[in-house]
């Protein structure tokens, strides 16, 4: 549309014509109108308007009188806001006379015009015009006012209703329907139970009564038509009234739309009765039978939805939310106490626009009157519900000035009232309200804090359930920190403090890893002090609060953790050690503190150094650092493996000093040469060794002890370093000479027996030489003849000879001892015992076994005496079955089953060699030569050093040199019993067991059961 010289309201009229303006033949158009109208509007917005068709029960009939069929009153609004009310009639007879048509009256009224919420009693008692002749001109006038007065027949609701005989549930559900309708896409088909000419007129009425129910904005959106054959779906028409019996069941149509056929048993679709059951759909319809007045609250209603979100003007939820806040400023308090929190809710929703405050001071009237109820409550005792301070929360972000004070003061007595009762659920959610608004959040906390008595009650309370509600220490510090610096009287509060200890205590337990965890916390705090200003302290540093959480997770480390639950990086770790204070701290703890504080220190300064001194455990009492080096004992593998060699030392470090050296040299030997992957970290600590003073006489050279400990490792394990080339240039040859002449005098005591046989030989002179000549000639002919041979005597590769198979020794006959003892090793080496089992033939010889002292030669080559030891029996009851039926033999006369273990099992041969240089058994040196013990002439088999359990199955005849030792059967000793001593002792093969004067035999056994 265009108006191009006023806003006033414009006409048009449609009908079938010889003519009309749009075209020059006959037939239906636009016959007529106002020259504001533009012509894409007459076509695009009124001509589909601009329909009827006549009712089929009064066409059926024949019926010819015009004023019985209804008139279709519609009234349509555009996009752009104008309203198009218009008329559409029955014509029995057309310009010719001979068809029937219709005519339609329109009037466009521009958006604004005039527009108010009473102007739908005009609309329902406009005048139209009947007829037009276009003969007379095809322009009408343009009109200010519509045309019909302003004086408008009043409407009875109740005689309407009753009229048509629907029902007030029936009127409320058309009433929702409507209001769905032109809030959404949804459309609404009636069928009055009339007359089909009776169908617009009583569509008329009822609008009256809808429209004076319907608040203000949906009146203005509705659209409706009074009269339709069929219903259909028309752009801009929300409700739309049929002729009856046009709504027929199953019509996919109007399947989804709201239908209402009162013409046919009162058919509603679509409508959830459970919607209609709201305070504004009771209130209106009650208050329109009742001849009461509705316009006082759809006024205020309109005012109070000003300013709120886009829409919320056309939800029925908004109108059942002011009927009820209307009732009660109109005096129904009632309402109030049944619903308080919905209430609330509902004024705290409507006052939340920052401008609202003016607009809708009745509400904020109305608010207050209910927060003065509720503060007289609570000074009562009452806790109030979560609803209710949440409600009081939300008014206070819109009106904080002022309500900042009472809200304050509120929710104090609440939350006494709350701890009272120890009612956590209130607490906790009317501390979160506060926490949730920081500026309502502050002026509580000042208020609290200011307080001494206050902060006691209400605020320690507070913390405590704050602190238990983080998950770690690291929250923990978080929830400290925030509060300490935040407000300083917190900070220097003291039963802030303690509460912050002991929960600090208490989440330190539940740490897998202590010492990690109270580093962590020494660094937090430290970059709590290095965050404040230049030249000042925190509120945190100033209040003593880091230092003491600093005293507390030192003194957890002190009395919870153990030194053996720790490994010797974490013990490095820990943060106590660097303390400025350290000694005088120390020398202040209580006496089983110290203690621990002691042994973590001398721990510390062992593994915190890449060379500690021997000495390091110098100080401690010995007892105190017989712990540590057990502790220690269990790490040091590690250590080896990684090259720290000074780190071994102090755990084989002896305080008196006495004897030969400060060091404990065979024990150490022997422990690296159990830790060791192999000879190679021997060589190299040995090299190592030869610098540092402990290891040394002040004379220069190796200590008496160490080089007999050196000497037995060579012997044993070591000799293939001194007599290969390559690893004797590796290792060796570059010593000093006090050391290197002792690797060749180690080096000569591990020659083979050939050797040293030449090598005495070449002292003994001519008379010596020809001796050997002899020697070496008996030796040729007995391998020409085949008797001796040798199978490392290469054979050229063109000639080869058969091998001779040597000839099987014959074994003694050996009387076995009715008694016999073996050494159980320990699984871990960290243990302190030593187990000895004692094995007897008979049950009576292990009967008479009462020991009262034992005196053990251990692998130091010292005596150890004992006098406390524990015994158990542990006897083979099967075995024991088996030598009493004699199903075993005669033991005593069946001969031994022995087998000789070798002393070296790093050499090719068998042969064992003592301190001495003496060897016996069969023995191969470096070249290949091999020179048979004329004692023994036995095979020997490598078995495992140390351990007591062989490793081979094969029996061979023992050497009788006395230092092999025998492998017997177990099975032949049912009888069994255990001895323990509870003190760390290292056992080898030439240690000895003695009790009470009489001397057990170390052996081996068969079995290590």
């Amino acid at each position: 549309m265009s108006y191009p010289t006023s806003r006033m309201i414009q006409q048009q009229m449609y009908t079938r014509e010889r003519r009309g303006i749009f075209r020059s033949t006959e037939g239906f158009d636009t016959v007529a109108n106002s020259k504001g109208l533009d012509t894409s509007f007459i076509k695009k917005v009124l001509h589909p308007l601009c329909v009827y068709d006549a009712p089929a029960a009064l066409t059926a009939r024949g019926e010819k009188q015009e004023s019985v069929y209804p008139e279709a009153l519609h009234l349509v609004r555009t996009e752009s806001g104008d309203v198009v009310l218009g008329r559409s009639i029955y014509k029995a007879a057309d310009f010719t006379g001979l068809r029937s048509a219709f005519f339609t009256h329109n009037y466009v009224i521009p958006a604004g015009h005039g527009e108010s919420p009473s102007d739908y009693k005009q609309w329902l008692n406009t005048s139209f015009v009947d007829t037009y002749d276009i003969e007379q001109g095809t322009e009408l006038p343009e009109l200010e006012r519509l045309p019909g007065g302003s004086v408008f027949p009043a409407v009875d609701p109740s005689a309407v209703l009753a009229q048509l005989q629907l029902s007030e549930e029936v009127f409320k559900q058309l009433l929702y329907a409507v209001m769905m309708s032109a809030a959404g896409r949804k459309k609404v088909y009636v069928a009055l139970n009339v007359p089909a000419e009776a169908v617009a007129s009583s569509a008329k009425q009822l609008l009256g009564v809808l429209y004076a129910a319907l608040p203000y904005a949906f009146r203005n959106r509705l659209g409706f038509l009074t009269y339709a054959q069929e219903p259909n779906s028309r752009k801009g028409i929300h409700l739309m009234f049929v002729e009856p019996f046009s709504l027929r069941p199953g019509d996919r149509n109007v399947e989804k739309d709201f239908v209402f056929d009162l013409s046919n048993n009162s058919r509603i679709l679509n409508v959830d009765a459970e919607q209609v059951k709201q305070p504004y759909f009771d209130w209106i319809v009650r208050m329109l039978l009742n001849d009461g007045a509705a316009d006082d609250f759809l006024k205020f209603a309109e005012q109070m939805l000003t300013g709120m979100e886009a829409g919320r003007e056309l939800l029925p939820s908004s109108y059942h939310e002011l009927i009820t806040l209307y009732r009660i400023e109109q005096g129904e308090r009632s309402l109030y106490n049944e619903q308080r929190i919905a209430v609330l809710r509902s004024l705290t929703d409507y006052l939340s626009p920052s401008d609202a405050l003016p607009r809708k001071m009745r509400l904020n009237d109305l608010f207050l009157s209910f927060f003065d109820h509720e503060f007289d409550r609570v000074k009562d005792g009452h806790i109030p519900d979560v609803g209710l301070v949440d409600c009081f929360k939300d008014y206070y972000k819109v009106h904080a000035r002022s309500s900042e004070n009472r809200l304050v003061e509120y929710l104090i007595r609440s939350l006494n009232n709350a701890y009272t009762a120890r009612n956590t659920e209130a607490v906790t959610y009317i501390y979160h309200t506060i926490e949730e608004n920081p500026s309502l959040g502050k002026a509580y906390f000042t208020k609290v804090l200011g307080n001494p008595a206050l902060t006691k009650m209400l605020f320690i309370p507070y913390m405590d359930s704050q602190m238990k509600r983080t998950p770690d220490v690291k929250g923990l510090l978080a929830v400290v920190h925030e509060w300490g610096s935040r407000y300083i009287e917190v900070s220097a509060n003291v039963d802030f403090q303690l509460l912050a200890e002991s929960a600090l205590m208490g989440k330190l337990r539940a740490e897998r890893k202590p010492v990690e965890a109270v580093a962590a916390i020494h660094q937090r705090l430290r970059q709590w002090d290095s965050s404040s200003a230049v030249g000042t302290l925190s509120p945190l540093e100033q209040s003593g609060l880091t230092e003491r959480l600093q005293e507390a997770a030192d003194r957890y480390l002190l009395t919870e953790v153990e030194l053996k639950e720790i490994s010797p990086d974490q013990v490095v770790q820990i943060p106590f050690f660097t303390r400025p204070d350290l000694v005088q701290w120390v020398g202040k703890l209580p006496a089983p503190l110290k203690g621990q504080a002691v042994r973590l220190i001398a721990a510390y300064d062992w593994f915190n150094t890449e060379d500690p001194e021997p000495s390091v455990l110098d100080g401690l009492e010995p007892s105190e650092v017989e712990k540590v080096q057990d502790w220690a004992y269990g790490w040091l593998p590690q250590q080896l493996a990684e090259g720290h060699f000074a780190r071994l030392l102090p755990a084989f470090y002896r305080s008196d000093g006495t004897g030969e050296g400060i060091l404990d040299f065979a024990r150490l030997v022997s422990s690296i040469r159990k830790w060791a992957k192999d000879n190679d970290t021997m060589y190299r600590f040995i090299r190592w060794s030869e610098e540092h003073a402990e290891f040394a006489t002040p004379r220069g050279g190796f200590e008496p002890a160490y080089r007999r400990a050196l000497l037995l490792f060579f012997q044993k394990e070591g000799r293939e370093g001194l007599h290969k080339k390559t690893l004797w240039r590796q290792y060796f040859e570059s010593a000093k000479p006090v050391f290197k002449n002792f690797y060749l005098a180690a080096k000569r005591e591990t020659d083979t027996p050939l050797v040293k046989t030449l090598r005495r030989f070449r002292k003994g002179g001519v008379i010596s030489g020809i001796v050997l000549i002899i020697i070496a000639g008996t030796l040729g002919g007995l391998k020409a003849t085949g008797v001796i041979g040798s199978v490392d005597t290469p054979t050229p590769a063109a000639v080869p000879k058969p091998v001779q198979q040597p000839v099987e020794p014959i074994v003694p006959i050996k009387e076995e001892p009715t008694a016999i003892v073996t050494h159980v090793p320990n699984t871990k080496s960290t243990t302190k015992m030593v187990k000895l089992l004692f094995a007897f033939q008979t049950s009576a010889e292990q009967a008479e076994f009462k020991p009262k002292k034992l005196v053990i030669v251990g692998a130091d080559q010292q005596e150890h005496s004992y006098e406390n030891f524990t015994l158990a029996e542990q006897n083979d009851k099967e075995a024991a079955s088996k030598a009493n039926n004699g199903s075993s033999g005669d033991v005593n006369t069946e001969g031994a089953t022995t087998k000789s273990k070798t002393a070296d099992r790093e050499s090719t041969g068998g042969g064992s060699t003592d301190l001495n240089g003496t060897s016996s058994g069969k023995t191969a040196d470096q070249t290949g030569a091999v020179t048979d013990n004329t004692d023994g002439g036995a095979t020997s088999e490598i078995s495992t050093e140390g351990s007591g359990i062989a490793t081979d199955k094969t029996t061979t005849s023992t050497s009788d040199n006395g230092t092999g030792i025998t492998e017997y059967d177990l099975d032949k000793y049912p009888y069994r019993t255990l001895l323990t001593i509870w003190q760390r002792l290292e056992l080898n093969d030439a240690s000895t067991v003695t009790v009470d004067g009489k001397d057990y035999p170390l052996v081996q056994v068969k079995t290590a059961d």
